[in-house]
């Protein structure tokens, strides 16, 4: 009995550990997905797509969806101290109705066919979370807070 419950709390803790492992690695999306990207978010001729992306407010411990056009000017003031050349940077809201004030189609995006929640950030029980692909779709993503360095480092590995 002992043994059973040793190795079913190994193997929990394994799984776990794997999918929090992922996270930093450099993956690949479908040609079709990174069609869908391009389409539908206005991603032309830059090398890469930075996605800020929140998640649902059942995701997150407060209500991140709490004065979105405060937020949307915070993240402008934050994005333009760093030195992003060639690059797209959006905003995607997987809760449409909350942000429906906020979406413009030209920068803030509501998440379709919930394809960012469903493909990276479905199992992450973050606020927040930030997806970069490059113009081949490899990508990199990391769920929660993120820092101009953590940028950059997602950005660099994708290069």
């Amino acid at each position: 009995m002992r043994k059973t419950f040793l190795l079913l709390f190994l193997a929990i803790g394994f799984l776990s550990f794997k999918e929090l492992e992922n996270e930093g690695y450099i993956e690949k999306i479908t040609e079709t997905e990174l069609k869908f990207v391009k389409e539908n978010y206005k991603w032309n001729s830059e090398e890469f797509i930075i996605i800020n992306f929140r998640q649902p407010k059942s995701s997150c411990h407060y209500d991140n969806y709490k004065n979105l056009k405060k937020s949307s000017e915070w993240w402008i003031k934050y994005y333009l101290e760093m030195e992003l050349i060639n690059v797209r940077n959006i905003f995607v809201y997987s809760d449409k109705e909350k942000a429906k004030k906020i979406i413009d189609r030209k920068n803030h995006f509501d998440d379709m066919n919930s394809l960012f929640l469903n493909k990276f950030f479905s199992k992450d029980k973050t606020c927040y979370g930030i997806l970069i692909i490059n113009k081949n779709g490899d990508f990199q993503k990391k769920a929660g807070e993120y820092t101009h360095e953590n940028i950059m480092e997602l950005i660099n590995n994708l290069k």
